[in-house]
């Protein structure tokens, strides 16, 4: 490695390091300086540095379309913990130089991530473009040195091409550094703009699983329009008569007469009620019992668990067999879009050229669906998520998490800021038969900043299940513009975001996770709402001036617990917001 102003280079122990391939330094003139910042890199045909702003720097390398490798090292002075993007990623740790690498495709998560210092600042943050290249990700703590160092290396491909890698370290704040660092990864190329992406859905999945029928669809239809849903997803089940969630059925895409009869009818009766609908798609599958399986489609492997196997997207047939049913099915019965889902499985380490082949059949898929006239809404879910892929779709989702309110907020908030401006859809949201009003209103409130997607029978729920899930539906429908398009602000990233806020003139959103002060805002606000999951109802407010504003607060349910005018001093002032309930304060006078 070497240090923007020295040659010399550093080298540290990995398990197999030995056997790596030599890596050279790579000077990154000035636009670092005092940070210590290194980076090294194997053999390239060219290399440009280019500075993007203080403390940013892009390197682009261009490779011989064999193996790359490069590693960046910063000393770790003040270093809180190393976050990456994901619902699933262990957030708020400092892993070791030398625990074991993760593997990133365009099918499979980010390659991204950022060294978090004090007080929501950022040391480190790092994004790299490498196509649809497999890209292995090590990153942590080097011990004898105290250094953290990213370690990157990319698959050869055979063909010449280019990586691109950011490094940022001008210590912006964490929301505003990484949201920068993904929209120089995503490019032009974020998502596919649709009316309805940003609409809450009613899901089957939870609620009726392979069961689901027309008749237990229409059931939800007229509750589900007046609650506010704009997108009803008819999840697995649809395509099949078994109940035994496998996917031995996937591949013919062909309706379950028994089950639908008219399922254009459905989708029309549906959109009388003003909701669209999305068929859900378990797009690799070649299910054993699956005519298609006689077409001698070719396949990457056998999922004997799932009684499917999985298609080759390099395979030219299998790739037009699919897209001819997902047009066909979209065709005949009008729908509005697809959850295409599985995408993961089209990544074979046996099969290169995989993943590659799979974005070009996404492309091809989209661009059949659009050909009928309209565009089509798409879901894709996490792990699918990287720019390459994810650009074909309309909406992303957090990946299947049931009844873990903290994953779906995890997952929505990392999501807003790796794929910024792309609608980050939670996981279905379900609660159990027993849970109260303010169990289901933080369920709720964990997804605020995101477009809530639920899956319970609404015909079945409780008077304070469903008060609270049409309080809540109404309070974001009612501010979305401001919580998906306001300034987002997750605030501790290390404590998996206990306070998230999103501000956008004069108006501020704070959603309370855990038994945290909240910040008044600072300037001219206008109105200020509190959300509160936790089970705490007193809220210390602080930081703000002297002031006076009206005051609204509801429970779970929707019922107003108080309203009046309050006077805020200087100092701390405790605010009683019930658990699962909502606060409004707006500002009347200063002092």
């Amino acid at each position: 490695m070497t240090d923007v102003a020295s040659p010399s280079t550093v080298t540290f122990w990995l398990p197999g390091r030995s056997q790596a391939p030599p890596e050279t330094p790579v000077v990154l003139h000035g636009g670092h300086p005092g940070t210590g910042l290194r980076l090294q890199a194997t053999r390239s045909t060219a290399t440009r540095v280019r500075e993007l702003g203080e403390g940013v720097s892009e390197v682009v390398f261009g490779t011989h379309g064999e193996p790359f490798s490069l590693t960046v090292a910063i000393p770790a002075t003040d270093t809180v913990a190393w976050w990456r993007p994901g619902s699933t990623v262990r957030d708020a740790t400092i892993p070791p130089s030398w625990a074991g690498p993760e593997d990133v495709t365009a099918l499979r998560g980010l390659p991204l991530g950022a060294l978090l210092a004090p007080r929501d600042a950022t040391r480190l943050v790092y994004a790299l473009d490498a196509g649809t290249s497999v890209t292995s990700v090590r990153a942590g703590l080097v011990e004898e040195t105290a250094d953290f160092a990213i370690m990157v290396t990319v698959d050869g491909s055979g063909i010449p091409g280019e990586v691109r890698l950011l490094l940022d370290t001008s210590g912006r704040p964490f929301p505003e550094a990484v949201a920068a660092a993904g929209h120089w990864l995503q490019g032009e190329h974020g998502h596919r703009a649709v009316p309805g992406a940003e609409d809450p859905v009613l899901c089957t999945w939870y609620f009726a699983h392979q069961h689901v029928t027309a008749d237990a669809v229409l059931a939800q239809a007229d509750r589900a329009a007046a609650m506010g849903f704009g997108t009803l997803i008819v999840d697995d089940g649809w395509q099949t008569t078994s109940h035994g969630r496998g996917y031995g059925s996937c591949g013919d895409w062909e309706i379950a007469q028994e089950k639908f009869p008219d399922a254009a009818g459905l989708v029309e009766a549906l959109h009388d009620r003003g909701l669209r609908t999305m068929w859900w798609i378990g797009t690799p599958f070649l299910g054993h019992q699956a005519k298609a399986r006689n077409l001698g489609f070719s396949t990457l492997r056998d999922k004997p668990e799932l009684q499917a196997q999985v298609l080759d997207p390099r395979d030219p047939a299998a790739r037009a067999h699919l897209a001819e049913r997902l047009e066909e099915i979209m065709a005949r019965t009008a729908a509005d879009g697809l959850k295409l889902d599985f995408l993961e499985e089209f990544e074979d380490k046996a099969a290169p050229g995989s993943v590659a082949a799979a974005v070009d059949t996404m492309a091809e898929i989209v661009s059949r669906l659009r050909a009928l006239g309209r565009e089509p809404l798409i879901e894709f879910r996490e792990p699918y998520v990287h720019p390459a892929v994810g650009r074909y779709a309309s909406m992303i989702r957090v990946g299947d998490c049931p009844l873990n309110a903290l994953q779906n907020r995890i997952g929505i908030l990392d999501l807003r800021l790796a794929r910024p401006g792309t609608p980050i859809h939670s996981d279905p949201i379900m609660w159990a038969e027993g849970d109260s009003a303010e169990r289901v209103a933080h369920h709720l409130i964990n997804s605020l900043l995101g477009v809530p997607q639920v899956s319970v029978d609404l015909t079945r729920l409780t008077d304070d299940q469903s008060d609270a899930l049409t309080f809540w539906l109404g309070v974001w429908r009612g501010h979305r513009d401001l919580l998906l398009h306001g300034r987002l602000t997750p605030e501790r990233p290390d404590l998996l975001y206990p306070v998230v806020r999103a501000d956008e003139d004069g108006r501020h959103f704070v959603a309370r996770y855990a038994p945290h002060a909240i910040r008044i805002p600072q300037g001219e606000w206008t109105e200020l709402l509190v959300a509160n999951a936790d089970d705490s109802a007193p809220i210390l407010l602080n930081e703000g001036g002297d002031l006076r504003a009206d005051l609204e607060t509801w429970d779970a349910r929707g019922r107003r617990t108080a309203v009046g005018e309050i006077a805020l001093t200087a100092g701390p002032h405790v605010l009683a917001v019930p658990s699962g309930g909502l606060a409004r304060l707006r500002r009347t006078s200063a002092g």
